[in-house]
């Protein structure tokens, strides 16, 4: 619908209510009249019944003489009592009169909903009000399936394809969040970098394939083991990170100690194959208003580098 149709307010009034393709499909007449009567805005079904031309007239005008009065009444009554008035008008037409059962709905801005149905086809509005429950039924439900579209589509967005876990962008977004609450509010704050021991040789020796088995079971591993809030995502290759908000050194430690005695524990079935697996961790506290993120991630970098040149299979917390 367009302006030069007189349909703009009324599309714009009804797209409020999230109902907009009633007014298109619908074959009742619906317009928007102001105080006076005047035709503000109609639809299509309306715009059939009214002269071309004459865009600048009341409702009264397209009705016979003798239901003019009528229809003053019930837009009276409408208006001033705030009300739904209901009542029978006669069209006038080229090709004869026809009777329409109309409803006037007061609006904000003392305007009326006009609503018209023809008698011939339907002694009441129950109809109009049945096809508008219908259409908003319909566009609920797209709504709906539009929304777990959408949501689905951002969890995609956020997770590591091969593992299931949070992704680099994601865990990264997750560190800066903690670390600006952390400086708002002078709470402590722990990051983990691990990664797996010799994780070349199981790709060298098993190939690829067997090698993103091995992450994407670590992974569901790593994220049961770790305690909530806490959370752990992908940062790349072999290499997970994991952000403690709200804890010390020593409970990112304790952590660390029992991450790495479960590994060391697991025996990963793969087919006819169970490779043992260990890790190395590199932890490191936020400092408060002394560091920035990427000065965090480097110190626990350093860690772990000094975790798997020291022998591996083992944490290291920063110190400086």
């Amino acid at each position: 619908m367009h302006a030069k149709d007189g349909s703009s307010e009324l599309a714009a009034l009804f797209a409020q209510y999230g109902v907009e393709p009633f007014l298109e499909a619908t074959s009742s007449l619906v317009a928007l009249l102001d105080k006076e009567g005047r035709l503000l805005s109609w639809n299509p079904a309306f715009a059939a019944r009214k002269p071309p031309a004459h865009d600048k007239i009341c409702l009264k005008d397209l009705l016979s003489p003798a239901r003019a009065s009528v229809c003053e009444q019930l837009l009276a009554t409408a208006l001033d009592q705030r009300i739904r008035t209901k009542g029978e008008l006669e069209f006038a037409g080229e090709t004869g009169s026809d009777n329409f059962v109309c409803l006037f709905i007061p609006m904000p801005g003392e305007c009326v909903l006009f609503i018209g149905e023809p008698v011939a086809r339907a002694a009441t509005l129950e109809e109009v009000t049945a096809e508008l429950q219908s259409t908003k039924r319909i566009l609920a439900i797209k709504e709906t399936e539009l929304k777990a579209v959408l949501a689905q589509a951002d969890e995609v967005s956020h997770t590591d394809a091969l593992t299931f876990v949070p992704n680099r962008r994601q865990i990264i977004g997750d560190l800066q969040r903690e670390v600006i609450f952390s400086d708002r509010y002078g709470t402590p704050l722990t990051i983990s970098m691990l990664d797996v021991d010799y994780f070349k040789k199981i790709n060298d020796t098993y190939g690829h394939p067997v090698g993103d088995d091995v992450l994407r079971s670590l992974a569901g591993e790593l994220r049961d083991h770790i305690r909530y809030p806490d959370t752990i995502g992908r940062y790349g290759g072999d290499e997970f990170l994991i952000v403690l908000p709200h804890s010390m050194l020593n409970a990112a430690v304790q952590q660390a100690e029992r991450l790495c005695t479960h590994v060391r524990s697991l025996l990963i079935k793969l087919g006819e194959r169970e490779i043992g697996l260990t890790i190395s961790m590199g932890i490191a506290q936020y400092k408060v208003h002394r560091e920035d993120w990427q000065t965090l991630l480097s110190r626990a970098d350093t860690a772990l580098y000094w975790a798997k040149n020291n022998g591996r299979d083992q944490w290291v917390a920063s110190e400086e």
